[in-house]
């Protein structure tokens, strides 16, 4: 994971914790800002190294819950990272995308917004599974 479900306070709002995680880079690979926004895509860029986590202790539904929170635009895909390791990422299928995001990009108001909407948006998607 990279951008905001790389971020400890976004993951607990989704699933109630931080999963076990190792830190980790997909080489070729940048986090790029979207139009509009607060979250970024990965776009291919071979000069580009994005960090990022590897959760390693997920179980089905809070992969299926971070699944259902995705951009319906991402395709998930096995990229290669650091540590020799493959880990499946949600890859934004435009590439054209010039500006690098970062989780600096949020600024304390941006990510407590960013919370905000998280919490609504699991307030629906817990309303729809019951």
């Amino acid at each position: 994971m990279y951008g905001t479900l790389a971020l400890d306070d976004v993951v607990r709002t989704l699933i109630d914790r931080v999963p076990v995680h190792v830190e980790t880079s997909a080489p070729g690979w940048r986090a790029a800002r979207l139009p509009e926004l607060p979250y970024p895509g990965l776009v291919a860029d071979k000069s580009a190294d994005a960090p990022g986590r590897v959760y390693t202790d997920l179980s089905d539904a809070e992969w299926g819950v971070l699944d259902a929170f995705e951009d319906p635009t991402y395709v998930v895909a096995p990229l290669a990272v650091s540590h020799g390791r493959t880990a499946l990422a949600y890859v934004w299928p435009n590439g054209s995308l010039p500006s690098t995001w970062t989780t600096t990009s949020l600024d304390r108001d941006g990510l407590d917004a960013y919370l905000q909407r998280c919490r609504a948006w699991r307030a629906r998607f817990e309303q729809h599974r019951t």
